[in-house]
């Protein structure tokens, strides 16, 4: 359980107020198992905070000083580390596409260690070095895009030049039934997907969202008598966004993130 809140006054507040529910039930907590009144706390593998969410360090450091594999069971380990932060890393699927093609059946146990499995092993280390940190003081932008094959999304934010810049990246390959489905659809659906993995971020605040397909600039109002897009915006109202189309042309991280041919990239 974590209890957090935007002043220590508002914090004591609902710390009692925790401890009163846990009382009425009946229930118990055990002292030493519980940390108050920390700025910064380890929460499922991330440092979350004063705004922020960011891998956690120890973890970067483990994946920064993980040597070469020599088997097929020692990269699906470094896969299995490095992968929990690949919604930190764009395009993730294809930079470490060598190292997943080792660990297929077809290869033995015994791995071939090959250049561009070194390129990729070194380009994977150097991308989760300079993580990008989300702040919840500041407003959010997300991008969203489909393809024939997938849907791809990016959490975006102004940093100190006033540019946007990446919080994070996902993408997911749409399987033979969602690829069969109408332009329109696989948009919306693009946008349901990035929303409800980015809920963390984005629910209860106001953001932006940008697409370009410009006919799900109505998608608060009923989409013809087509039911899946109906019930997907139903879905969207409990989040508080303004849809802005754009050109394709302006929108290339998510057209690239869409069409990866790599299943899911989420962490």
């Amino acid at each position: 359980m974590v209890i957090f809140s935007d002043s220590w006054a508002e914090h004591l507040e609902h710390l009692q107020e925790v401890l009163e529910h846990i009382r009425e039930a009946g229930l118990t907590v055990k002292a030493k198992k519980c940390q108050i009144g920390l700025n910064r706390v380890t929460y499922l593998g991330h440092q979350v905070g004063q705004g922020t969410i960011s891998p956690l360090q120890a973890k970067v450091d483990a994946i920064q000083k993980w040597p070469v594999p020599k088997s097929k069971k020692e990269v699906q380990s470094f896969l299995g580390l490095a992968g929990y932060y690949r919604q930190f890393v764009l395009q993730y699927s294809q930079i470490a596409a060598p190292l997943t093609d080792l660990t297929e059946k077809k290869h033995p146990n015994a791995i071939q260690w090959t250049e561009k499995c070194q390129k990729a092993f070194n380009q994977v280390k150097a991308t989760l070095m300079s993580d990008p940190a989300s702040d919840f003081d500041k407003p959010f932008l997300v991008t969203t895009d489909a393809s024939e094959c997938g849907v791809g999304a990016v959490l975006m934010q102004k940093g100190p030049d006033q540019e946007f810049h990446p919080v994070v990246f996902l993408s997911k390959k749409l399987s033979e039934r969602e690829s069969n489905w109408s332009v329109s659809e696989k948009e919306c659906y693009a946008i349901v997907y990035a929303l409800e993995k980015l809920c963390p971020y984005v629910w209860g605040r106001c953001f932006h969202l940008q697409t370009d397909h410009a006919a799900l600039q109505w998608l608060h109002t009923a989409m013809g008598n087509n039911k899946k897009l109906i019930q997907w915006s139903l879905a969207l109202q409990d989040f508080d966004f303004n849809i802005q189309h754009i050109t394709g042309a302006s929108n290339k991280v998510a057209d690239a993130l869409s069409r990866e041919s790599f299943p899911e990239s989420t962490g």
